[in-house]
């Protein structure tokens, strides 16, 4: 899932759209050429710096890095690199990209995928593809596009480090895992980073490698806060949920087959790294499970998941908070219709999908206001009428005798002093506490003001 959207409306109302340039760029793929290698200070990750460039945006410039990361023993990982501009140290947030394909690392399988271009390909530079495999999405994105859907956290001068898990090049779920650590070690690092002040946001696949980064990073660089959208948790039930329980909800065997087909390179990668199915004898899940970051995971995760997921069923979710609610906060999109699973296709849900500007407003919201500092100005991007549509759904949940308390912590959030929301199409501003407060006045036919909205909302939402 791509946060483009939520830059250009930050942008639109800034007055302007981003500009970014590669130096050394090559007009004919829109790559970077490769200049001699550099290597930096080896310590824990050797540090090669392939290009620069930068991006131009609301009277402003900012650089950026591409940049090779390696650690002994493993493949390389490939990272885009903004650093804070400002003196001292900064706040930065870490975008795990696990599906963005790259031209610029000089490596062959990317240059292959490049000269494929955007659509369904086969899955051929995964070494078990064979007979049968089904194939992959392959969306390529340049430094350009990784820069503009930075934009939104660089003008509150955050860092950024986007880590790209290149998907389509092979590999498996340690080199995933090991790419998003390669990216923690370099913030290890970096000189200007508040470690103490780093976010991580990624969604789905994203959402797996945001909550492993956070895993297995070093102690020094342990994410003070965390988003997953939609993530993979837990892989051995992952596994069982694909293999028996869709067929057991699923009857169509067209649907059914649907699942097996955009399943197959996922299992593929999977049972590369834990050797197969979990009730195999000789499998191993131990590092893959839940139960594993539960009792890893130190960095406190906001996590929203529509209940009628089906690519990774909610219940993971629901399962990963159960063993550590300390860690793991939910916000569930829920469904009030009865659901027909032979109908719904293989998704993350309906209302990820009609909300999706929604889940990245309070996306963002949490970010921001986690990392911000104590009098600065929070921009929080919207569109004009979502958040109240998605409260109209909330309301009728809430009215069905559904269990909305995860809501009211989320607007809470957006009511903080220095949140300012910002929304393009009428060219406005509105601090954050007016806005919650219009909204939830429109949609419960209270009379709250910017005033009492905070407090008012803190025992939970007005009663239907």
């Amino acid at each position: 899932m791509r946060l483009f959207s939520t830059t250009f409306v930050a942008l639109a109302l800034l007055g302007t759209l981003p500009t970014a340039c590669c130096s050394n760029s090559n007009s004919s793929t829109n790559a970077c050429h490769i200049p001699d290698e550099t290597p930096t200070d080896p310590g824990s990750v050797q540090v090669t710096q392939l290009g620069s460039g930068e991006l131009n945006a609301a009277g402003q410039t900012w650089p950026y890095q591409l940049l090779k990361l390696e650690v002994p023993g493993r493949a390389a990982t490939y990272a885009q690199w903004f650093p804070p501009r400002k003196p001292g140290v900064s706040p930065t947030v870490v975008l795990t990209r696990p599906y963005d394909g790259i031209a610029w690392t000089g490596e062959a399988v990317d240059a292959k995928w490049a000269a494929r271009g955007a659509g369904i390909h086969p899955d051929d530079s995964e070494p078990h593809y064979g007979p049968g495999s089904s194939p992959i999405a392959f969306t390529p994105t340049t430094p350009e596009l990784i820069a503009g859907e930075s934009f939104i956290y660089l003008f509150h001068d955050f860092g950024v480090l986007a880590v790209f898990g290149r998907f389509y090049a092979g590999g498996d779920l340690r080199n995933d895992r090991e790419d998003m650590n390669a990216g923690m070690r370099f913030l290890a690092q970096a000189g200007n980073v508040d470690t103490k002040r780093i976010g991580i946001f990624g969604g789905s696949w994203g959402g797996y490698e945001a909550l492993y980064a956070a895993a297995d990073a070093p102690a020094s660089v342990v994410p003070s806060v965390g988003v997953a959208l939609s993530p993979l948790s837990d892989f051995a039930a992952e596994v069982d949920y694909v293999s028996r329980q869709v067929p057991a909800r699923v009857s169509d065997p067209a649907m059914r087959s649907r699942y097996q087909q955009f399943f197959e390179p996922y299992f593929r990668r999977i049972y590369a790294t834990t050797g197969g199915d979990p009730v195999t004898p000789g499998t191993d899940y131990a590092r893959w499970t839940a139960g594993h970051l539960a009792s890893t995971v130190q960095t406190p995760f906001l996590i929203l998941h529509d209940d009628w997921d089906t690519l990774i069923p909610v219940e993971h979710t629901r399962a990963l908070v159960a063993q550590a609610p300390q860690r793991f906060t939910p916000m569930y999109l829920q469904n009030l219709a009865t659901v027909d699973w032979n109908i719904l296709p293989p998704d993350h849900g309906p209302l990820l999908t009609q909300h999706g500007s929604v889940v990245l407003t309070l996306s963002l919201g949490h970010l921001l206001v986690s990392l911000g500092a104590a009098a600065q100005p929070l921009y929080v991007p919207h569109a004009q009428g979502t958040v109240r549509a998605w409260l109209q759904g909330v309301h009728a949940a809430q009215a069905q005798g559904r269990d909305v308390s995860d809501v009211a912590p989320r607007l809470v959030e957006i009511t903080d002093p220095r949140v300012v929301m910002l929304e393009a199409s009428l060219g406005t501003l509105q601090p954050g506490a007016a806005f919650i407060a219009q909204e939830i006045n429109a949609v419960w036919g209270t009379t709250f003001t910017d005033a009492n909205v905070r407090s008012a909302l803190g025992p939970g939402l007005p009663t239907p």
